[in-house]
């Protein structure tokens, strides 16, 4: 008889909460959502901040109903986004909420430092300076927060929060402390010089955890919650989405481009060793840790959360909840050439996404019109100005995003291409964003490359990978991610003229 496992894993993005139990036997997952819920920032007087304690008793609530139904698990794991941390005091109690890095004020510490310090930092770190790293958050908190600071004996990552919840066992996990910009991708340990360069103590931090082992068992107080008794180990899992997700592609390849489409669209190549030179840090790359100490060179780009954003709006203009496929339906497809760039500041967190994204194609038009360039083409787009108090052409809109958005794709994949000297054939498209066909389609045709999806819940299939390395050691990279292809169903997308 085949072994069989069964483990639980957590997605837990900035727009939704998924828990997928999975199920391994004959070399393959067989996976059943046990609960998707949306997940939002709350905003606080001035401050953007996450409900980590609603999402925790989500997991309790949820593992408690799999227990009820006679379900025996043998092992949980946890993904989440990067970058957000909470502070622990020397009790281990959290101090106060976990601040999102949509706040501005790690963008303003950012520019504090200076242009020469930021590519040092790169060159040592093998990590781009970038607004939403952990460390300029941290540098705000100095000053906006010194309570916290001064009480601060413990900082942890999301997912290192709800592992300590589970287990009571403080760690830092390396693919999600990656992206604090204070651990060094080559040495994959806490960077003194990034210490000391923001003032950070290095006791702050934790062990780092190792992909595949065991952090802890549940404490005696969850089990008796949930209604369980015996072992149930948390595995150490590459708990940046990013890193499990790419953790799941099913690549032959010892090196290959990806794409990780969600709220954040990361455009990437996995790669054994980081790269750190000028080309690099002018191209806007960083090299991640990744799965087992890979690491993923990529882009941190404005993905489906603009989508995300203009289709709560549009819902809101006609008071009516409305399915993914029924808002992408009304997608003007038009011929039209007309792009913005999706990493502009101004879509970082606006008020109204419509309304920023509707200002930025009227200044792009208005900018190719005096330089006389498709000027009667454009002028027919903007022929009826719009006003603040107007109706929203979405259908334009949401073409302009979606062809903006694969061209940043291709452009990107052509940036990393230059910097690591070689050319790919297929570009690897994982998470919920591999949905949207029409952008698929047009990364194949901008690219010029063979556009590969993997499906959405690639980042669960990674952390499920991670954790049946726990049961089963001898497994190789290459061979979870066999097994992992032996689960999925591959759509390919090819170039058109």
């Amino acid at each position: 008889m085949s072994e069989i496992r069964k483990m639980l894993a957590l997605d837990c993005g900035n727009s939704s909460y998924r828990l997928v139990l999975g199920t391994y036997q004959e070399d393959r997952f067989d996976m059943e959502v046990i609960a998707q819920e949306k997940n939002a920032m709350i905003k606080v007087k001035d401050h953007y901040y996450w409900d980590l304690l609603k999402m925790y008793q989500c997991l309790i609530d949820h593992v408690k109903a799999l227990v009820r139904r006679g379900e025996q698990l043998d092992a949980i794991g946890i993904c989440t986004w990067g970058v957000d941390f909470a502070l622990f005091d020397q009790q281990g109690f959290q101090l106060g909420h976990a601040l999102s890095y949509r706040n501005t004020m790690g963008e303003k510490e950012l520019a504090k430092v200076p242009k020469i310090d930021q590519a040092e930092l790169f060159m040592q770190t093998g990590i781009l300076s970038d607004r939403i790293n952990s460390v300029y958050l941290l540098q705000a908190m100095k000053e906006a927060m010194p309570a916290r600071i001064s009480a601060c004996n413990k900082l942890l990552m999301v997912p290192d929060i709800f592992n300590y919840m589970l287990t009571g066992v403080m760690m830092n996990e390396p693919s999600e402390i990656s992206t604090s910009q204070l651990f060094n991708s080559r040495t994959k340990a806490i960077d003194d010089t990034a210490c000391d360069y923001f003032n950070i103590p290095k006791d702050w931090f934790s062990k780092i955890g190792q992909h595949g082992q065991v952090i802890g068992d549940l404490l005696p107080s969850v089990k008796e919650d949930i209604g369980i008794q015996g072992q149930l180990p948390v595995i150490c899992v590459p708990s940046h989405d990013t890193a499990a997700a790419v953790m799941a592609i099913p690549a032959e390849e010892d090196e290959f481009l990806f794409i990780s489409s969600g709220t954040w669209a990361l455009i990437g190549a996995e790669l054994d060793e980081p790269i750190m030179n000028e080309a690099v840090l002018s191209k806007g790359l960083t090299n991640e840790v990744g799965a087992y100490n890979k690491i993923t060179l990529l882009k941190n780009s404005t993905g489906m959360f603009i989508l995300e954003k203009m289709k709560k709006e549009y819902e809101e203009e006609i008071d009516s909840k409305i399915s993914w496929e029924t808002f992408l339906s009304l997608t003007d497809k038009s011929s039209i050439k007309t792009w913005i760039d999706v990493n502009d500041p101004r879509l970082f967190n606006p008020t109204h996404m419509g309304r920023a994204v509707e200002r930025l194609i009227e200044v792009k038009i208005e900018a190719k019109i005096e330089a006389k360039i498709e000027a009667e083409i454009e002028a027919k787009i903007t022929e009826k100005a719009q006003t603040e108090n107007s109706s929203i052409d979405w259908g334009k809109l949401l073409g302009v995003v979606q062809r903006s958005m694969a061209k940043n794709f291709a452009d990107t994949v052509s940036d990393l291409e230059a910097v690591i000297g070689k050319t790919f054939d297929t570009i690897y498209i994982v998470g919920g964003g591999s949905r949207n066909q029409y952008i698929n389609q047009l990364t194949a045709t901008y690219s010029r490359k063979t556009v590969v999806t993997c499906g959405e819940e690639s980042t669960c299939l990674g952390n499920l990978g991670a954790q049946l390395n726990h049961f089963k050691p001898e497994l190789t990279l290459k061979e979870i991610r066999q097994i992992i292809k032996n689960s999925i169903e591959i759509k390919r997308y090819q170039a058109k003229q």
